[in-house]
């Protein structure tokens, strides 16, 4: 399994802190089938929103690509996180489970 991280900082009309359930159940709304989402995170800090995607690929590259567009799908189509700016990708992390 494989972890990426992915942080959203307010913008616009998106003030923290907002609820970590719900930032969960926003993320998980916009997840796609062929995203391969296995598990997410999420963690509201004073300054931004770090969404931790878990996914079973071997592909490192790949996973970056769906973590970046799955949190920009949600904050496009959430009214709670329009407004973010989707930002500072942390790299892929291996995971021996």
């Amino acid at each position: 399994m494989r972890l990426a991280m992915v942080s959203i900082v307010p913008a616009g009309d998106l003030v923290l802190p907002v609820s970590e359930a719900v930032v969960l159940d926003t993320i998980w709304a916009a997840v796609l089938p062929e995203d391969g989402v296995e598990h997410l995170s999420v963690r509201v800090l004073q300054c931004e929103i770090v969404v931790g995607v878990f996914a079973v690929t071997v592909d490192a590259e790949r996973l970056r690509t769906v973590a970046i567009d799955l949190v920009s799908r949600a904050a496009e189509m959430s009214p709670l996180l329009r407004g973010g700016i989707v930002g500072r990708y942390r790299d892929v992390a291996n995971l021996i489970l």
